[in-house]
């Protein structure tokens, strides 16, 4: 982690502690609900973490998606008054909506990142700890609130770029290899997965725990999506249980000491959310602990649930847990070798790009977006580098067999950093000793780059 690591989070802290107070002074002088405030709060974490990947831009693409976050807030208004009232319906347009988000995947950039805005809203009605209010229920307050979130994390993100206080995102770039004909898409496997273990969460928590069925449903959900390979759904799925047990235990003791209304639990709440944020990076232990320490404190503030109840709680993000898991391993799997296979593949491809840019001496604007392109398909590994590293401790020779994953994610990232200071001679002599080296290793295994530039791992 480094020195400076704490400044995303302090941009996020500061939109959502504006959104936060916007949020409540309009509720309160509107005579609204308590889940339009949490709709926006919750808004402002989520779209924090993905508008930071993205530059805004006076363009059509970004401004369709603007325009849908309203829509899709008041969408998701519509869901949480049928879950309320009508289960079975409110059930399976909630689960629809968010296994289809993630198919949307398969059509492009685009539609990926319309997909999670439009996922966001939605899984704030599982921290909303009461159905959606009557004042709030078939009216444009939710997406009032959704920009006013929009508002806030946008005016601190440009503040932060404009001061460089963070660093601007790169510009987004597409994948540069395509998916094998005749194999599912990864996001057609990942939905149906998320499909499958929704379903089940839901009827299982309706069933076993009525009054806390978004514990099971949330677990799941934190567990399936993001799949990137059965090894990684189950190492993720160990530090989210981990750290949501712990966190869910602590956060339930201590709002069983507070009684409901005590703006005590909010500032904890805020405390927990900034240490979160923080230590999100190091391990998403951290961060799964945060939510749910976060969600038992906002519980506790409205008078739901307490420490009597930490058994049934402890018992719904376990089975969650081990629902997403199963799901993840049984339907439509993904392995994790193809995986990363698939991503070694697509950043030996985009070096390859950048070398020969770099050998023709092509102009600046050719070679920076090559950089671009093999800095996306690095940071795509470099997801990958977690799980891979645990593997080559505990299983070292099926490490050695795949070509060294770790070691292969750690030499790229090296790599990255010294062509951003190398001169462009230096810079090629390095990539192309590099690329030899992991095309030459990569041969052993599957998912090498071939002439034509794809990647039999694809």
């Amino acid at each position: 982690m480094t020195t400076t690591s704490w400044r995303a989070p302090a941009v996020t802290m500061i939109a959502v502690l504006g959104t936060w107070f916007t949020a409540w002074r309009l509720e309160v002088a509107l005579g609204l609900h308590l889940d339009v405030v949490v709709l926006a709060t919750v808004l402002a974490v989520t779209l924090a973490r993905v508008m930071a990947k993205e530059r805004p831009r006076v363009a059509a693409p970004y401004l369709l998606r603007v325009a849908a976050l309203p829509l899709i807030a008041l969408a998701a208004s519509e869901v949480g008054r049928l879950l309320a009232h009508h289960q079975v319906l409110g059930g399976a347009a909630f689960v629809a909506i968010l296994a289809g988000a993630v198919y949307l995947r398969r059509f492009g950039a685009w539609w990926t990142r319309l997909g999670t805005l439009a996922s966001l809203p939605f899984i704030a009605l599982l921290v909303v700890p009461v159905p959606v209010g009557a004042a709030t229920a078939r009216t444009w307050w939710p997406a009032l609130f959704a920009l006013v979130a929009f508002g806030w994390v946008l005016a601190c993100q440009l503040l932060a770029w404009a001061t460089g206080f963070v660093p601007m995102p790169r510009e987004a770039q597409g994948s540069v290899s395509a998916r094998r004909p005749g194999r599912l898409a990864p996001s057609t496997r990942m939905a149906a997965q998320l499909a499958v273990g929704l379903a089940v969460s839901y009827v299982l928590g309706r069933w076993l725990l009525p009054d806390h069925w978004p514990w099971l449903v949330l677990s799941c959900y934190v567990v399936c999506s993001g799949n990137r390979g059965r090894g990684d759904v189950l190492h993720k799925g160990v530090l989210r249980l981990v750290g949501a047990l712990a966190g869910t235990a602590v956060a339930t003791l201590v709002a069983g000491r507070l009684v409901a209304g005590d703006r005590w639990a909010i500032v904890l709440l805020f405390a927990v959310m900034a240490v979160a944020l923080w230590a999100r990076e190091r391990s998403y232990a951290y961060w799964a602990a945060g939510v749910t320490a976060m969600v038992a404190l906002l519980h506790g503030y409205v008078g739901v649930g307490g420490a009597g109840e930490l058994g049934e709680r402890l018992v719904g993000v376990a089975l969650g847990a081990a629902i997403g898991v199963l799901v993840s391993w049984s339907v439509l799997p993904i392995r994790s070798r193809d995986a990363f296979r698939k991503r070694r593949g697509e950043a030996l491809m985009a070096l390859k790009q950048l070398r020969d840019a770099l050998g023709r001496g092509d102009g600046a604007a050719s070679v920076a977006a090559s950089e671009r392109r093999f800095d996306a398909a690095v940071d795509q590994l470099v997801l990958l580098e977690p799980l891979w590293r645990l593997h080559a401790r505990v299983r070292p020779q099926h490490a050695r067999e795949l070509g060294e994953p770790a070691v292969l994610i750690r030499r790229l990232v090296e790599l990255r950093a010294d062509l951003a200071v190398l001169p462009p001679e230096q810079a090629l002599a390095r990539a192309s000793a590099v690329l030899r080296q992991s095309v030459s290793r990569g041969k052993k295994v599957t998912g090498v780059v071939q002439r034509d530039g794809s990647s039999s791992a694809s």
